[in-house]
């Protein structure tokens, strides 16, 4: 983070105000994405209140996986939510020193980064899961 945070003071040309904004920047993106998946997310549970109970009609392994896919699909946005839309003001990572101040939104984002990661690796592997079991309904569809 810090030699990160010296390259971006260099690029600023010591502009500590622009170094800061430049992560600030960076911070603007993850809630972005994140905003996506769970609008995504919202989706996936809106498709199963409507067709859920036909899904699971369909066969064990569709039942399973569309209750893995939709706890799975949660649980990535309940690490999104706690991880990466949890309120941390960029502001309250303002020291004096200019470096400083930069390496610490810096390491904010790259948290923040992680739990987006995980939270989009979770929400995945849940779609996987519940596209999975949409398969077995359409698979189930062509049987007499």
């Amino acid at each position: 983070a810090r030699d990160e945070a010296r390259r971006i003071l260099a690029l600023c040309k010591g502009d500590g105000l622009r170094a800061f904004e430049m992560v600030h920047a960076q911070l603007s993106v993850l809630i972005l994405r994140s905003q996506v998946l769970l609008s995504l997310s919202g989706i996936v549970i809106t498709v199963t209140g409507f067709s859920g109970r036909a899904i699971a009609e369909t066969s064990a392994l569709a039942r399973c996986s569309i209750v893995a896919g939709i706890a799975t699909v949660l649980a990535g946005g309940l690490v999104i939510v706690a991880g990466v839309l949890r309120i941390a003001w960029a502001t309250e990572q303002i020291v004096d020193d200019p470096l400083e101040t930069v390496v610490r939104a810096i390491r904010v984002r790259d948290r923040k980064s992680w739990y987006l990661g995980v939270g989009a690796a979770l929400f995945s592997a849940g779609f996987a899961l519940y596209v999975l079991a949409i398969a077995q309904l359409l698979a189930a569809a062509g049987r007499p």
